[in-house]
């Protein structure tokens, strides 16, 4: 959805992102006004899915990014973006899978992934940000 939305970090405005569908592409525009003391990464999010759109570099008096995303791995609707400290870790959870027990995510698979912690197969659930 082309537009301009808010970018935040917590729950503070740090910046600007600009959507413009390009043919098959979301072209992200992003402007921050932060510190630079921390390298940082802007996050979309739309309809429960979630994607890293990169790191934030030098631009101009702040810093910002600009890349290009294929529609179908985002999806259509309005959009959140955050920034996150480089290191910061999306949020999610892990979810032990057991053979002889049900699995009660499963309306919640769409955006998972398989890991293995500590000997224990499981899956990784983003959580909403």
């Amino acid at each position: 959805m082309d537009g301009t939305y808010d970018i935040y970090l917590g729950r503070e405005v740090v910046g600007k992102a600009a959507v413009e569908q390009q043919g098959l592409y979301y072209r992200f525009c992003c402007q921050c006004n932060i510190s630079g003391s921390v390298i940082c990464r802007i996050t979309v999010s739309c309809n429960g899915h979630h994607e890293n759109l990169g790191v934030l570099i030098p631009m101009g008096s702040g810093f910002g990014l600009t890349t290009k995303m294929a529609v179908k791995k985002l999806g259509k609707g309005p959009f959140q973006f955050r920034a996150l400290p480089k290191h910061q870790k999306s949020e999610s959870k892990f979810i032990p899978v057991y053979p002889d027990e049900p699995f009660a995510y499963l309306t919640r698979l769409q955006n998972a992934f398989l890991e293995i912690r500590n000997g224990q197969p499981g899956v990784v659930i983003g959580e909403q940000l």
